[in-house]
């Protein structure tokens, strides 16, 4: 959910069919009318309690980008984090990864154009832990998804944006729309929104396994 710095450029994906353009864009590979309006997809992938489980075990195994906040790759989650790319080496977010890659396409984008995971991470949010706001560009898509959130979870909550220095920021602390998460509940949106998670209130954790997602070939 939480993108560092990256290391590398990439170009836009342009699109107007409308106009006979041989460019394409995000909206033709998709259900124009479903996109235009919902800020984010909401989905319950009916995992089991063991597999959600496993998944926690991995997560809290990792902390390699806890506390990373500075330097020329950071993250914006001030909280435990894992690495980038679990889904490369770890069988249970492989699998996961896949699961969400079919409900992009299948259920949302409604197109069989192949979609990929291309990082996938796991956080846990234990009290006073929150994530900057922040988006996810270069990447067309991103996601989170809650294997376990307690009653009192902080919400994750979508920006509109305003442009300062010529650059696009959220326009913080307001926001435009709020998501508290649930158990198993996995949440699809546009790389490009700004979205941010306040402070915990509660000692309970909140787990989360967040990701971006573009097609498969770009």
């Amino acid at each position: 959910m939480f993108l560092r710095k990256t290391h590398f450029v990439m170009e836009a994906v342009v699109v107007d069919l409308e106009k006979n353009s041989n460019k394409l864009t995000l909206k033709s590979f998709s259900n124009i009318e479903n996109l235009e309006k919902k800020i984010y997809y909401k989905f319950y992938l009916n995992l089991s309690l063991e597999e959600r489980k496993r998944l926690l075990q991995i997560i809290k195994k990792d902390n390699s980008w806890s506390d990373k906040q500075e330097g020329l790759y950071f993250t914006n989650i001030h909280a435990h984090h894992t690495k980038w790319h679990l889904h490369d080496e770890v069988y249970e977010f492989k699998k996961l990864a896949k699961t969400i890659e079919n409900k992009l396409m299948y259920s949302v984008l409604k197109v069989p154009i192949k979609h990929e995971v291309k990082e996938c991470w796991g956080s846990i949010y234990g009290k006073d832990d929150y994530a900057k706001p922040h988006h996810h560009r270069p990447y067309l898509w991103a996601f989170t998804y809650y294997p376990f959130a307690p009653v009192g979870s902080s919400p994750l909550r979508f920006h509109d944006t305003a442009v300062q220095n010529g650059k696009s920021v959220a326009r913080y602390p307001d926001y435009v729309d709020e998501v508290f998460p649930s158990d198993d509940l996995l949440l699809l949106f546009s790389a490009n929104t700004h979205h941010s998670v306040p402070k915990s209130l509660i000692d309970e954790k909140r787990v989360v396994i967040a990701g971006n997602i573009t097609i498969e070939h770009i």
